[in-house]
């Protein structure tokens, strides 16, 4: 059967060049029956189509939409957030304490991150528990609006001796905001649950993972303003800053989301919930919007194309497109949009078809790590499709919830530094990802749901330097990963039925020598799954340890999903390695009833010998193989061996024999009686050739059953007055003449 053209490309190392991503539109007069736009504000008229007639500049909110209508940017840029906001000054400690009243803070120091803890820049500030520190100055030029005074801290490392695994030991801080006058900021902010007190917030902490404490500022003047902050514990903060907040440069409002607080934003007893339209809902308890933005409840559909959207600043919550309809399609086709901040991205979105564009975003860090935050956001549970588009840079490029969505023919640049923030984040049931090509600055590639097929997509990865979660001990990136975190089979979590296979995956593992506690992980297909099966097939993987004597941790296929249930059916892949290509039951967990069929391992350019597998990890009690089998794996460059620890594993190695009877004229002998002995005589089986002359086993030469010795097995075939001794170390095929 003739492969497809990608296909060939893929199996040759060549991924198609993507075509149809954004290109920019020349301007056009209106056609008949269009409505110029010239300014920000609501345009809501039902079945109306628009078109932009200049750029239009906001100095916060700049345009919102109705649940029917047609945007055309005909090649004009629309700004938000753009007024004359400025970042605080020295506001990540790069300049040192320059600008900072440190008058009672005695144990305040500017730290080198690379000497204590990775986060934004290259320096932060030490504080000890009680220190009271004052930035510099910033103006805020827009008056009766949204504005978070934010202060990054790292939190500290799990494993560290002072959080020793138990979260209510993180740092904690408290944020106050001062007037130019010197008085205290209090603001009381209704956020339809409750009247909160948002500014001061007082002994908060980040996260696992560090982030960003905040204080909401609303319904002051214009005027200069500073951050004052209280160590409550020992921390490290960096970039303090007070920026404008949950702007939009499109919005498409069904209901606000009012619930802005830091604490909903962190803690866990409330639902996971984006900030949206805070400043313009006029009904805080209904979610309902000031009047003149155009409701888009019910069902409908919102096209925009052809043009630019910008922030004007890097901002926080806020994003160039954001969407609280969930009954209305946003159809979005060749638009380019940048867009930067904490927790600021490109498009949240509930249902969505994304052509054509280009998503430039940065977003150098999170207000926390635990919410589905990235370049593009579709949440809904409808069918979502992207297609042809570039995204370049944040925290995950895509994430994209509606069943059976399809993703394709992407390019995707992650830049991640914040853990579990993957290219696409996730797609829903039965979803499609194929023809993208994935090459992270920093990060990962798709973290595979459930029923997902993942195939002829092209992966270039590198190891990731440390970061601010796992600076300090070891950090993996991988291409694709499968979880479920020990998910029982019948549970809503078990990650299942996917399909993984004709993906090209080069990896390059790098090390990073310092700090010497770090350790870069690596890995093409990462498996953590055990509620149910998946299969992983006709992938070609290749890995290059640089220093294969290094700490750095690498291998092609990664299988850790626990010592119980489910563990992966992997078959026909090739393996190019210079160290062992996969490992089984590793660091980050056991392998169970996992089965490698039909692979090839090319090892080459290593150094001394080495296993094709590796098995266990001794750091860990069930990180151990558990009835894990291997069939016909093929080698070469290396015999098939398994590196193990010695741990309690079980496991199978089987092989292929196959046997040909001819006559002394080379004629096929059929229904000719072949018996396979076990290593003392005794028969195992009997079987006649077929009409070609053939007989198949397949035999079981290497097994080890928990809390037994290896055992190695020999066999004897007795065929055309012959008698064969197997050992078999691979795939065998003999042949034999009949004798006199």
């Amino acid at each position: 059967m003739r492969k497809p053209a990608s296909i060939l490309l893929l199996l040759l190392g060549i991924c198609p060049a993507l075509t149809g991503q954004y290109r920019p539109t020349p301007h056009r007069v209106p056609q008949a029956g269009e409505i110029p736009v010239y300014k920000a504000g609501g345009y809501g008229q039902a079945g109306a189509r628009y078109i932009l007639m200049n750029d239009i500049v906001a100095d916060r909110s700049a345009l919102f939409l109705g649940g029917n209508v047609e945007l055309d940017l005909n090649g004009y840029t629309i700004y938000y957030a753009k007024g004359k906001y400025r970042h605080m000054p020295n506001s990540g400690f790069e300049d040192g304490s320059n600008g900072w009243d440190l008058r009672a803070a005695p144990g305040a120091q500017v730290r080198n991150t690379a000497d204590v803890h990775v986060f934004l820049g290259k320096k932060l500030l030490s504080l000890q528990t009680g220190d009271i520190v004052r930035s510099p100055w910033v103006q805020l030029p827009v008056q009766d609006r949204s504005y978070f005074a934010m202060v990054g801290i790292t939190g500290r490392h799990y494993h560290d001796s002072i959080m020793a695994g138990n979260l209510a030991n993180e740092m904690r801080i408290s944020v106050y905001v001062e007037d130019e006058k010197g008085n205290d900021v209090v603001c009381n902010v209704n956020y339809g649950d409750s009247l909160w007190q948002a500014c001061p917030v007082e002994n908060r902490s980040p996260r696992l993972g560090g982030g960003f404490v905040y204080a909401h500022l609303r319904g002051l003047p214009a005027g200069r303003y500073r951050v004052r902050i209280k160590a409550d514990t020992d921390c490290l903060i960096d970039e303090v800053d007070i920026r404008p907040a949950m702007d939009v440069g499109i919005g498409i409002v069904d209901k606000t989301q009012p619930l802005a607080h830091y604490d909903h934003q962190t803690k866990e007893r409330y639902a996971i919930n984006i900030p949206a339209f805070f400043d313009y809902t006029a009904d805080y308890e209904k979610r309902l919007p000031v009047t003149g933005i155009p409701r888009a409840g019910g069902e409908g559909v919102v096209r925009i194309k052809n043009g630019r959207i910008e922030a004007g600043f890097e901002g926080i919550h806020s994003w160039a497109i954001q969407s609280t309809a969930k009954g209305v399609k946003l159809e979005l086709d060749n638009v380019e949009i940048k867009a930067g901040g904490i927790s600021a991205g490109a498009a949240e979105l509930q249902w969505a078809d994304i052509r054509n564009c280009r998503f430039e975003v940065k977003m150098p860090f999170l207000v926390q790590r635990h919410v589905s935050i990235c370049a593009v956001a579709v949440r809904g549970p409808q069918p979502s499709e992207v297609t042809r588009n570039d995204f370049i840079g944040g925290q995950g490029c895509l994430t994209i919830r509606g069943k059976r969505s399809l993703v394709h023919d992407n390019l995707f640049v992650n830049e991640q530094t914040v853990t579990n923030h993957y290219s696409i984040m996730g797609t829903g049931d039965s979803s499609r990802i194929f023809n993208n090509r994935f090459e992270p600055r920093q990060g990962s590639g798709i973290y595979v749901s459930r029923y997902t097929e993942v195939f002829d997509n092209y992966f270039s990865m590198q190891t990731s330097p440390p970061t601010c979660e796992y600076g300090r001990e070891e950090y993996s990136v991988a291409a694709i990963r499968l979880g479920d975190y020990n998910a029982a089979p019948g549970s809503p979590k078990a990650s299942l039925g996917s399909r993984i296979y004709r993906n090209r995956i080069d990896l390059l593992a790098k090390d990073f020598p310092e700090p010497k506690e770090y350790i870069p992980m690596l890995y093409g297909i990462y498996y953590s799954a055990s509620g149910g099966e998946n299969e992983v097939f006709d992938n070609e993987i290749h890995v290059r340890k640089e220093n294969p004597g290094s700490k750095t941790e690498t291998a092609a296929l990664y299988v850790c999903g626990g010592p119980r249930y489910f563990g992966g059916l992997f078959y026909r892949n090739r393996f190019f390695s210079n160290v062992p290509a996969v490992w089984i039951a590793s660091r980050y967990g056991g392998a169970a009833h996992s089965q490698l069929i039909n692979n090839l391992f090319v090892m080459r350019n290593t150094t001394g010998a080495v296993s094709p597998v590796r098995m266990g990890w001794e750091g860990c009690t069930t990180c151990y193989a558990n009835d894990v089998s291997f069939r016909s794996n093929q080698t070469e460059g290396a015999l098939f061996n398994i590196e193990k620890t010695k741990q309690d594993h079980s496991y199978q190695v089987y092989w292929s024999f196959s046997i040909q009877l001819s006559d002394k004229s080379g004629t096929p002998v059929a229904r000719e009686i072949v018996q396979l002995l076990d290593d003392s005589g005794r028969i195992l089986e009997e079987k006649r050739t077929d009409s070609a002359g053939w007989v198949q086993w397949e035999l079981l030469s290497e097994e080890q059953k928990k809390g037994e010795s290896l055992r190695r097995l020999s066999y004897q075939v007795k065929a055309g007055g012959h008698v064969r001794r197997l050992d078999l170390i691979r795939n065998e095929i003999i042949k034999i003449m009949m004798a006199e």
